[in-house]
Formats: C-alpha cells, sequence, structure tokens
C-alpha cells in the first residue's frame, strides 16, 4: 500500500512539471518560457517602432534643412543645373532610403533639369520670381510640405505594418491649430532595416492643363527658338535670322521636319556640309521627327551621325534632343 502511494506522488508530480513549463515555469536555461502570441506581440512592437524611426528620417532632415532640398548650381558650360549629386548624397546618408526612391526621384526632376541646362546661370540669378515655374515649379515653393509657410511641427500618426517587408505612416502638419494629413510614407525592409521606398501626397489638385499641341508656339533650347506652324517651321537664329522647314503634322502632338533650304538671312548656318559622310539630310525628306510630352518636345533624327559632325564641328546646341516652350 505504501508503494503504491509513493508511485502515485511520482505520477503526480511528473504531470505537473509537464504543464508548469506550458504556463511559462522556468525551464532549464533558466528563463521563462514567452507564449508565441506574446512573442508576436513583441516583435510587431519592435517593427513599428523601427517602421517609425526610418519614415520620420526624411521629414527630420527637411525640417533640419530650414527645407530646403536641392540647390541650382553654375555647370561647366555656364549653364544652370540642379545638383542632384549632393542631394542623393544626402538621402543615401540617412541610410533609410531606398534606391527605389531615388529613382523616382530622378524621373520627378528630369524635366526640370533639362531645362535649367539651356538657361545661363547669370540669366536664372537675376531672373524674376517664378520666370521659369513652367518647367521647375517646385523650386519656388517648400516642396515637400506643399506650401509657401514652413509650419511649426510635424506628428506621425498610422504606423503600420502591411506585411513581412512592407510599411507605412503617415505625416500630419501643424500650424498652430489641428494637425492637417500631408502624405503617406511607404516603405520595405532591404535587408534588416527598413527604408523609404515612396511618398505620397494624400491632396492632390492639380490645377486643369490645357490640351498639348505643338503648334502655335515658339520652342527653344538656349540657342535656337522654333516658331512652329501645322505646316510649317522656322528656326530662328539670334533672334534674326531664320530658316524655315515644311511640316508633316502626324497629330497634336507629334510631326516631321522636312529638310529644305529657305533662307532668310545671309548668315550661313553651314547646314550644307556633309563632313565626308554618305547620308546627309535630303531636300524634300524627313530630316527628324518631334514629340510632345509633358510639355517637352522631344527630337529623335533620323540622321545622327550628321547632325553629330554638325554639333561638333559647326554650332552645337542648334539640333538638341528636347526644346521647351517659350516665355514671352
Amino acid at each position: 500500500m505504501k508503494k503504491l502511494f509513493v508511485i502515485t506522488l511520482f505520477i503526480s508530480i511528473l504531470a505537473a512539471c509537464k504543464e508548469g513549463n506550458k504556463k511559462g515555469l522556468p525551464n532549464q536555461s533558466g528563463q521563462p518560457e514567452i507564449a508565441d502570441s506574446s512573442l508576436a506581440k513583441v516583435n510587431e512592437g519592435n517593427q513599428l517602432q523601427e517602421i517609425e524611426k526610418s519614415g520620420s528620417s526624411f521629414y527630420d532632415w527637411y525640417f533640419n534643412n530650414n527645407f530646403q532640398y536641392i540647390d541650382v548650381v553654375k555647370n561647366r558650360k555656364g549653364k544652370s543645373s540642379l545638383d542632384t549629386a549632393s542631394y542623393f548624397k544626402k538621402l543615401r546618408d540617412l541610410g533609410t532610403i531606398s534606391e527605389k526612391f531615388i529613382r523616382e526621384e530622378k524621373k520627378r526632376l528630369s524635366g526640370c533639369n533639362l531645362f535649367l541646362e539651356t538657361v545661363n546661370f547669370e540669366d536664372y540669378e537675376n531672373a524674376d520670381a517664378y520666370k521659369y515655374d513652367t518647367y521647375c515649379g517646385d523650386l519656388y515653393y517648400m516642396y515637400w510640405i506643399k506650401s509657401q509657410e514652413p509650419p511649426d511641427e510635424y506628428t506621425i500618426h498610422n504606423v503600420k505594418q502591411l506585411s513581412d517587408n512592407k510599411g507605412s505612416m503617415d505625416i500630419y502638419l501643424n500650424y498652430g491649430g489641428e494637425g492637417e494629413p500631408l502624405c503617406r510614407i511607404d516603405m520595405e525592409r532591404e535587408g534588416d532595416r527598413w527604408k523609404i521606398v515612396h511618398i505620397d501626397f494624400f491632396n492632390k489638385s492639380n490645377p486643369p492643363t490645357e490640351k498639348q499641341k505643338f503648334y502655335g508656339y515658339k520652342w527653344q533650347n538656349g540657342e535656337v527658338a522654333l516658331n512652329i506652324g501645322e505646316s510649317s517651321l522656322a528656326f530662328e537664329y539670334h533672334g534674326q535670322c531664320v530658316y524655315f522647314y515644311p511640316v508633316r503634322k502626324i497629330s497634336d502632338t507629334e510631326f516631321e521636319m522636312i529638310w529644305e533650304r529657305d533662307v532668310d538671312c545671309k548668315f550661313d548656318n553651314g547646314t550644307t556640309e556633309t563632313f565626308g559622310l554618305q547620308e546627309v539630310p535630303q531636300i524634300g525628306k524627313p530630316f527628324a521627327r518631334f514629340t510632345l510630352k509633358d510639355n517637352i518636345l522631344y527630337a529623335t533624327y533620323y540622321y545622327k551621325p550628321w547632325v553629330k559632325a554638325y554639333s561638333q564641328k559647326v554650332q552645337e546646341n542648334v539640333f538638341t534632343e528636347t526644346y521647351f516652350k517659350r516665355s514671352e
């Protein structure tokens, strides 16, 4: 009877020990075991902190930099240029900006940068306010807060981990009253860090834009101006000398320039030169195709070796790849 009691007591103690490990009693390492649900909550909390820390780094930098993010500098040719190299270096130095975001920025700034490269730096420095806002409107206000007035502060809302490698948070601006929603910051996990991949503004109210068409305007590239109609194109040199070319309209945003030698001046622009090439522009044949996109006129030349030789040996920046609407 005594043996039976001892065996029963041993079995009871063993069962109690097994049940105790499930409830978080000390294991062999001496540390309490955490239930799976508790561990998940801890991990989720840590991830939200990391998302908030990475997401706020951009606006911390922007506020500390007095809402400036990019400068206009003088390039080697004396023209204006966006200092994208310094801007992108600053972003990379933060350690929280994805290359996806930088690629988006390169694309967003490309139109303004192409235009500025046709503007003498001295002209840019001495220009009236908003003179270049057609292509570089972002330079005239604080782009990343969409305002011309600095706020008192920004606050963070709605920090979320959307999946194992995606997260987001919202930025609100405070101008002394209730916070105003500004944007959502999208992030992705890259390696062991959360990085910003996109900033999406909530208020995307853009002013209505007129229908794009290439004709009825003057376009320029810094050296020459193109006065384009539906059937003809005038290359204006020095504001006086003009070369006329027929135009074959394809659509309101696309046309072909036909080669011609119709001149209204004594200035020889050198377009009769062959440069020893076999394929040279022929009178009556298409010379280039122009396409209007995002208010920029893009040129594709059918005689690229000749255009390259002309630019090197006669005059550069006449036949360029881009032309911009001239502000009168």
